[in-house]
């Protein structure tokens, strides 16, 4: 069952809508891990389905596609983030004070945007990015490595990591609790974790974004199939909690909006709803038809002619409407004598 839609009591609960007259506005040798010392022709043959391709590797596991224009919208996804964090990558404090970042690593980095930026901007870190999907450029920064494997299997890594950054992984993991305690058991003491993601359902302040409409109903079935799979889209709310239980302390959550279009008043986060939109537009079909047709039984002509309502609901600038997002850091503890 959906959780209840409560907009969050985040600071910035009340954003304004704008008025308007009209709708338009590098090598880690031994670190690899087992199961991926040689990539198989299994992991190199993708599922196609529906006009579109899937990760063969632990096929069924992801239900968002991996081919060209995912990886395009991952990459415009990764612009949204920077955009939130006012240019920065990540918000936790890994990078302050005197201690140096050697170790990396980005569980569930898709087509590893962000490793090779973390890569440029620290040079003197290894990052390693690990994924369901060989999707990831060839020609990257000398110190960075991507390797195919299933972040549910168990971690055998040979190092520990002084970061590890995950970024959208919700309706991925059927286990966050164990997965944050495998992070823990591989963080350095006073290393750090972040976690940025999305929550369902999308929520509206005002009322806007009625029950009866497409996009309601989009979220909703969205947290429903998700639930079927045991792979929860409500689950970012829990991180706080699963961190601190995993022995995690100074653990922080801090909530951002994304605006499904341009009808917030302030200019941020109207330029952030311009960015969803295109997003999140775009990005519709490749969320919904695995999920849509696999687990919710669905046909392809019935979910293309809902995404039309939908997309329409999503341009609506009298839907004041938004995807809330989460981002929760913690840190292991200093061990003492």
């Amino acid at each position: 069952m959906a959780e209840p839609r409560v907009p969050s009591p985040d600071p910035e609960a009340g954003v304004e809508a704008d008025s308007f007259d009209d709708d338009v506005d590098s090598s880690l040798g031994d670190d690899l891990l087992s199961s991926t010392a040689s990539l198989s022709s299994s992991i190199m043959k993708f599922r196609e389905e529906n006009g579109r391709t899937y990760h063969g590797y632990q096929d069924g596991k992801y239900l968002l596609p991996n081919d060209e224009p995912e990886q395009d919208r991952l990459d415009l996804q990764h612009h949204l983030f920077t955009l939130t964090f006012d240019g920065k990558l990540f918000k936790c404090d890994v990078d302050k004070g005197e201690k140096q970042i050697h170790r990396v690593l980005d569980a569930g980095c898709g087509t590893g945007i962000w490793a090779i930026d973390f890569a440029d901007e620290h040079p003197e870190a290894e990052v390693l990015g690990i994924d369901l999907s060989p999707i990831q450029p060839t020609f990257v920064p000398t110190n960075v490595t991507f390797v195919v494997d299933d972040l549910e299997k168990e971690w055998t890594f040979s190092n520990k990591f002084d970061f590890i950054y995950m970024r959208m992984l919700s309706a991925s993991i059927v286990d966050f609790p164990a997965m944050f305690k495998k992070a823990f058991e591989n963080l350095n003491p006073g290393g750090y974790i972040e976690l940025a993601d999305k929550c369902f359902p999308l929520l509206s302040d005002d009322g806007s974004m009625v029950p009866t409409s497409a996009l309601y109903r989009w979220s909703d079935f969205s947290i429903d199939g998700c639930d079927k799979m045991g792979r929860s889209i409500t689950v970012a709310s829990l991180y706080k909690k699963y961190l601190e239980e995993a022995g995690f302390v100074n653990v922080v959550e801090t909530r951002y909006k994304w605006p499904t279009n341009t009808w917030p008043k302030d200019q941020k986060f109207k330029q952030l709803g311009l960015w969803t939109n295109e997003n999140l537009g775009p990005g519709l079909e490749g969320f919904s038809l695995g999920l849509f047709t696999r687990v919710l039984g669905w046909k392809k002509e019935e979910v293309d002619i809902f995404l039309m309502k939908v997309r329409n609901d999503m341009n609506d600038r009298k839907i004041h409407a938004y995807l809330p997002i989460y981002v929760v850091s913690g840190q292991k503890p200093l061990e003492t004598s």
